[in-house]
């Protein structure tokens, strides 16, 4: 019996010692992101297509190309050693916080004078700096057996996470904010479906922006499986968008 307990300690620590070893190129199935980019990317030029006047129909289009270039990415991370890669992944995911606030600002029909846009774009421009330009993104990021394991970024990393969540924090806020004092009752539908596109976002993010780095691991191949979801509730607003004949053509109001 000790002798069994042995052996399932030394398995364990085995596994653990895995799990960290950077050199692991055993990727969770990175086709699944290759066969997600082919997925955001068809669908971005169908929303495009569909109504490339529309501004809704924009930003839902270059957000699902995002997403998917954000898999690319992640597939070439693990079937590839070039540094580039890893910089582009995170440099991707950096101008995705800024874009949910201009997409809940389109839906609100309200628009930022150049100055604040400038403002609202800046820490994504420093952090997409700092990831090129700096040491912090010396080595490139492991394809594990299970996750996509980045590089520590150290106190860089903790003003990321909260980059992160307080701009998705304050594009769920105008989500709110517009569905509030929205009148029509199909747009105030379509600023509840905005709102759930944000918690579906959120979730994943908390679990693998900060909890997960607790624990010693980083941004998870499955996020690809989110970026799905997010994909499905962009068809359905624009489906619900063109049933109800919304659209977000007119020139919107500067706040």
């Amino acid at each position: 019996m000790c002798l069994i307990q042995e052996k399932v300690i030394e398995s364990y620590k085995y596994l653990k010692l895995s799990n960290h070893n950077k050199g692991n190129k055993m990727c969770f199935a990175p086709y699944i992101s290759l066969s997600t980019f082919l997925l955001e990317f068809l669908l971005a030029l169908f929303f495009i297509l569909k109504n490339p006047k529309d501004n809704l129909n924009r930003i839902i289009a270059l957000l699902c190309l995002l997403l998917g270039v954000y898999q690319l990415n992640e597939f070439l991370i693990c079937i590839t050693d070039v540094h580039l890669f890893t910089i582009l992944a995170l440099s991707v995911s950096t101008v995705l916080p800024p874009i949910a606030i201009s997409y809940a600002l389109i839906m609100w029909r309200k628009r930022l004078k150049y100055y604040w846009t400038l403002l609202i774009y800046s820490p994504s421009v420093f952090f997409i700096l700092m990831f090129s330009l700096s040491n912090y993104l010396e080595e490139s990021a492991a394809c594990m057996t299970i996750f996509i394991e980045y590089p520590a970024l150290g106190i860089l990393g903790s003003f990321y996470g909260l980059y992160y969540f307080v701009y998705v924090l304050a594009a769920t806020v105008l989500f709110y904010l517009a569905s509030s004092t929205m009148k029509s009752v199909y747009e105030k539908r379509l600023l509840y479906l905005g709102m759930l596109g944000m918690f579906i976002f959120t979730v994943p993010t908390a679990i693998f922006l900060i909890f997960l780095p607790m624990m010693y691991v980083q941004f998870a191949s499955i996020l690809c499986e989110f970026a799905i979801l997010l994909a499905i509730e962009f068809i359905v607003v624009l489906w619900y968008k063109n049933k109800h004949k919304i659209n977000y053509i007119v020139k919107t109001k500067h706040i």
